[in-house]
């Protein structure tokens, strides 16, 4: 075995006996090989592939195509009928809610349970345990029972205490779509730093973004009727195939035959938001010149937000105004809006900036600005003591309905050669809420459309 391999399954597969009734179940007992009383279910069969130490590996797939079955195989909690796996490396994984916790503890207890069982002892999680509940942020709720926790709580839990155990081999199981903005930007710059360290990820998502933002390479298990299948592949190939599938099944499903005849006409629901459209029609011409703007929301500015820096400067304020001057907590895309990061300087800084990054779901970088690249030239000095304030006006882009957390940092020094004084992630949130986009992240601006029949 190559010291470069962390997990290599062969032939790996996995069959449970179905009975139609429970008394076959017990004829099956007595009467064992001479006749047979089930159906044979085979939930993964024949899989085989090698994640090399330090890749991130992503498992996709349809609903029962056997994922979380090949994750709880690769694991040590389920037996395979078939095959051989080896893993090396110490495993932590996130599988499913409550997996490892006692619902009758507290939630302090079940972090001293669920770190014993990858392999910690109580010395070494009394010393964890500050670092875990931080991590968690669920505040006093940890000493109460966790049968009392929302499905948020439980993830925030478990994900604190296997970002604590040094692992070798991280398996999250769709763990990051539960969990606020917040939460979930903290596990992706987790998961980040891992594999800038060597960390070996397993990661199961149906979120394609999520896939080509996190991973190396992926595995697409596939079932049809009773065939099984699998490939692998560059996430960028083995999603097009998982989308292709995807949309195929769904074509199919309307049961629409190849003979040019049209489709029947169905009352397809109107667009969110839009009564605004202004829609002309002439002939076989149709324009719309109005398309509804997108609405946002913004939460509350967060002075404890996760932050780091040499203290130089401090960030104190962070929000949103309107063309008018007034503080704002909702806008349109259409609106001429200003992003205000105020800071305070602890000491003199020449060549200070200020910037900002939009940020997605899942971490990756949409849009970026900053003061330096338009004021580097002017060496601008700030004394120790001073009340700074940056003012970036603009029009929002329009975004796909979600969540997109904001960064903002004051640096010194111009370009690249710069230190940073105070980075805090995720300050702010802007929600997306009334939204005609359906698909990407950011929508044509000022757009008009010209649909036309020849």
């Amino acid at each position: 075995m190559s010291s470069d391999v962390a997990i290599r399954i062969d032939n790996l597969s996995k069959c449970y006996n179905i009975y139609d009734r429970p008394a076959d179940r017990l004829l099956q007992m007595v009467f064992r090989g001479r006749r047979r009383y089930f159906r044979e279910f085979w939930a993964v069969r024949g899989v085989s592939f090698t994640v090399e130490r330090g890749k991130t590996v992503a498992i996709i797939g349809r609903n029962g195509a056997g994922k979380s079955t090949l994750l709880q195989m690769i694991c040590g909690t389920l037996t395979p009928s078939e095959g051989r796996i080896e893993v090396h490396g110490r495993v932590a994984a996130l599988l499913e809610l409550g997996a490892g916790f006692n619902p009758e503890f507290t939630g302090r207890e079940n972090v001293y349970l669920s770190a014993s069982l990858h392999g910690l002892s109580r010395a070494q999680v009394d010393a964890r345990y500050t670092a875990i509940a931080e991590f968690a942020g669920i505040g006093d709720y940890i000493n109460q029972p966790v049968k009392t926790y929302s499905s948020g709580m439980f993830v925030r839990l478990a994900f604190a205490v296997i970002a604590h155990v040094d692992a070798d081999i991280l398996i999250v199981d769709e763990a990051l779509s539960v969990g606020d903005a917040f939460f979930q930007q903290k596990c992706m710059r987790f998961l980040q730093d891992f594999k800038s360290r060597g960390g070996t990820l397993l990661f199961v998502s149906h979120d394609m973004t999520a896939v080509n933002a996190l991973c190396e390479e992926a595995v697409l298990l596939r079932r049809d009727g009773s065939e099984y299948s699998y490939e692998r592949g560059s996430p960028k190939e083995i999603a097009m195939v998982y989308l292709r599938d995807l949309y195929s099944d769904r074509a199919a499903s309307q049961n629409v035959a190849d003979t040019g005849e049209s489709l029947p006409q169905k009352g397809y629901p109107t667009p969110l938001d839009s009564s605004g459209l202004e829609c002309k029609s002439t002939g076989r011409s149709y324009v719309i010149e109005n398309v509804p703007p997108v609405h946002y929301h913004v939460s509350e500015f967060r002075p404890d937000a996760e932050s780091f820096g040499l203290g130089g400067a401090r960030i104190t304020e962070v929000f949103f105004r309107n063309a008018e001057g007034m503080s704002v907590s909702e806008f349109m895309s259409e609106d001429e809006i200003r992003l205000i990061v105020r800071a305070r300087v602890n000491k003199d800084i020449t060549y200070p900036a200020i910037g900002f990054v939009l940020k997605d779901d899942k971490g990756q970088k949409l849009m970026a600005e900053s003061t330096d690249s338009y004021l580097r030239h002017m060496a601008i000095e700030a004394k120790s003591g001073a009340e700074v304030e940056a003012i970036f006006k603009m029009n929002f882009p329009a975004l796909i309905r979600g969540e997109y957390p904001i960064d903002v940092a004051f640096a010194e020094g111009p370009g690249d050669d710069h230190v940073q004084h105070h980075l805090m992630h995720d300050v702010v949130v802007v929600t997306a809420l009334g939204t005609n986009l359906v698909h990407g992240k950011i929508g044509a601006p000022s757009l008009a459309v010209t649909f036309d029949i020849n």
